[in-house]
């Protein structure tokens, strides 16, 4: 395997340097898989024992309503770790997880990593990811709790502002479709409301480079 960077980039790993991830994977079960897009990558109600880090491409975390439509969770991207809470706590994953394009992935199993004399150190980063993801899950409870398409809206951009840039620039990782379904919005909806917004000079924006006035 050499991906190692890419692994150190993963918030797991950050805290370690090189020689002591590969001291890791030396030891603990691991495979990697590539995936097209739109393959489902985990069904829902999957019981899994291996937890995932993103070497390339994207992925998405959805559910679907009785009438199947799609609610995204999460989006992962290269560098991005997965699924870490679900291996931990031994349950079915509520969710299906499907490659939003070509994707590859390294798949650990959780179990093994218990073979590693940074074991603890694993699980402390893995309680800091769990944290940061539940934090992550209740900004978009808020953020889906508004009641008009402009609030959402609005509240969804602020949030990515404030998460991705300095300045009022900036680009998120959701294309329209994608966006229109982690806002739980019909899609023209969307569209329009944004063309609303960028019309009386609120935002600006070019495909999925925002700014805000």
């Amino acid at each position: 395997m050499n991906n190692f960077e890419i692994i150190k980039a993963c918030p797991i790993f950050k805290d370690f340097t090189i020689d002591e991830i590969i001291e890791v994977f030396s030891v603990i079960s691991y495979y990697e898989k590539e995936y097209k897009k739109n393959d489902i990558i985990i069904a829902e109600n999957t019981k899994i024992e291996y937890f995932g880090i993103i070497t390339d491409g994207r992925i998405t975390v959805s559910n679907f309503d009785y009438f199947g439509n799609r609610n995204i969770l999460n989006v992962f991207e290269k560098g991005d770790s997965f699924a870490e809470a679900l291996v931990s706590l031994e349950i079915q994953i509520p969710h299906e997880i499907v490659s939003l394009s070509n994707s590859s992935i390294i798949w650990i199993e959780y179990k093994s990593l218990s073979k590693s004399q940074y074991y603890q150190k694993i699980l402390n980063s893995f309680l800091t990811i769990i944290s940061t993801k539940n934090l992550i899950l209740n900004k978009k409870l808020h953020i889906l709790s508004k009641r008009t398409t402009r609030e959402k809206i609005l509240e969804y951009l602020s949030n990515q502002k404030k998460l991705l840039s300095l300045d009022s620039n900036f680009e998120i990782n959701l294309n329209r479709n994608e966006m229109a379904d982690y806002l739980a919005l019909d899609r023209s909806n969307l569209s329009r409301e944004l063309g609303k917004l960028k019309k009386e000079g609120i935002i600006d924006f070019e495909k999925n480079k925002f700014k805000l006035l």
